[in-house]
């Protein structure tokens, strides 16, 4: 059950990204599930975001579920004005705008089993359910495939050609895929040609991927014949490992094989990440495809994080082993950033895999989905030069959305270097959207005469 506090949390999220008109879509189911997990931590608290070192110094009470989920997505918003919008407000600016964007979505949200404490959100959802295109290219596709294919081409465009291609594809392609393949290869154009010929190579993959295997072989070296083998290295390896891999490894040298291996890698980690990592590693040692490498350990830590560990320190003594740690740092923090936090602040400088930069890595991933909590950790470290770090990729994750705070992070930096490297990007970033705003905060931030004369000097106004 949902607490009512939780549902209108829900609500004024999306309410707000909508009315910022965010280049980001809020997914509200995966916004339901984290509610749901987080229902009995749910409190009234007022408190504000934390993003200055000053704010972030007072220790404060975890923050509301509102300011939690909508405060990363919506930094551009300033805190009187969010403390000033109100649930019905919002509503009444955002409800005639939606109505305009889909209208069967957007029914009214009713609860059922309705509770004072404890209501339940149904979103009713209108579904077509009779589409008398697709019915109308299914019948013409069992009668005569081609003949569909040209009739679409000739009687429909965009979305929904494409939509009727990949219905015949589906159908051809289970009957004779090499038939189908050959007709896209040779007539269909653009976004259609790349897509439907994915949706065939992906079902010929299913029965016969030596076959196709065989046809991809054959085809131009272009992005098409990308696509095709991309497509049947990501689904053969699901099904036959060594044989995918025996055909990706004989591929040409160039940009197919590059994405063809990358494809196949992403594939093999959904169901055997360390054997997937094996692999790249040979891939990093005899091509030097350390790209590949990279990517597949930062997805073996976030299915097996003590696993993909113990292969990380295997490699300790490697030339790459820089680039092992800091994806497998990555790779965690994009899962879970705070047991990745207190999994780095625990490692001695002494340890093999050691290093402080892998702090940057960090907070550059916390900092973008949840700068609140990651400041709040940033302020309990010691001084030194893991919090340094810290501090420094803190400060580059949040300077497009608050380059004042940014600068005070970077001035919080106790390296001299660092600092002032950093002070110096800050303040240039900032200057060239708010030159004025830039040098106002120079001149009254606690800075040493010369810093102040530099960073002053950098801006270039009156």
């Amino acid at each position: 059950m949902i607490t009512g506090f939780a549902k209108s949390a829900l609500i004024v999220a999306a309410d707000l990204a909508l009315l910022c008109a965010l280049p980001h879509v809020i997914d509200l189911r995966v916004e339901l599930d984290a509610l749901r997990a987080e229902r009995q931590a749910a409190t009234a608290s007022s408190s504000a975001p934390i993003l200055s070192p000053i704010e972030a110094s007072g220790n404060a009470s975890q923050q509301p579920l509102l300011a939690r989920i909508t405060l990363p997505l919506l930094s551009q918003i300033t805190r009187p004005l969010l403390s000033q919008i109100t649930r019905p407000l919002l509503s009444q600016i955002t409800r005639p705008l939606l109505s305009q964007i889909h209208p069967p979505l957007l029914k009214p949200i009713t609860n059922t089993a309705p509770s004072p404490g404890n209501p339940v959100l149904t979103p009713i959802v209108q579904a077509a359910t009779n589409d008398s295109f697709l019915a109308e290219t299914r019948r013409r596709a069992e009668i005569d495939p081609e003949a569909t294919m040209l009739w679409l081409q000739n009687q429909h465009t965009g979305s929904e050609r494409l939509r009727g291609m990949l219905e015949v594809v589906a159908l051809w392609a289970t009957q004779d895929s090499e038939a189908a393949l050959l007709w896209l290869e040779s007539n269909a154009q653009g976004l259609a040609r790349l897509e439907t010929l994915s949706n065939g190579v992906e079902l010929w993959a299913e029965r016969n991927p030596t076959a196709a295997a065989e046809w991809i072989d054959g085809m131009a070296n272009d992005g098409s014949k990308t696509t095709a083998a991309k497509t049947l290295a990501a689904k053969w390896v699901q099904t036959d490992p060594d044989a995918a891999l025996a055909w990706v490894t004989g591929l040409a040298n160039g940009p197919i094989r590059t994405e063809a291996t990358l494809a196949l890698a992403q594939s093999w980690t959904q169901t055997d990440p360390k054997a997937a990592s094996i692999w790249a590693l040979s891939e990093a040692e005899f091509n030097g495809n350390y790209e590949l490498l990279s990517q597949t350990i930062l997805q073996f830590s976030q299915q097996a994080p003590q696993d993909a560990e113990l292969f990380v320190r295997d490699l300790a003594d490697n030339n790459y082993a820089s680039i092992a740690v800091s994806s497998f740092v990555t790779g965690r923090a994009q899962a879970d950033p705070i047991r990745t936090a207190q999994w780095l602040a625990k490692l001695a400088p002494e340890d093999p895999i050691y290093s402080a930069e892998y702090a940057n890595s960090l907070m550059q991933v916390w900092a973008e989905s949840d700068s609140i909590a990651a400041s709040e950790w940033l302020n309990e470290q010691p001084a030194g030069e893991l919090r340094d770090a810290a501090a420094y990729g803190f400060s580059e994750s949040i300077q497009a959305f608050e380059p004042e705070a940014a600068a005070a992070w970077a001035n919080t930096i106790d390296d001299p270097d660092r600092r002032i490297l950093r002070l110096t990007d800050s303040i240039i970033q900032w200057s060239r959207s708010q030159p004025h705003q830039a040098l106002e905060w120079v001149q009254t931030a606690e800075l040493e005469p010369a810093i102040r004369t530099h960073l002053a000097n950098q801006i270039g106004v009156d």
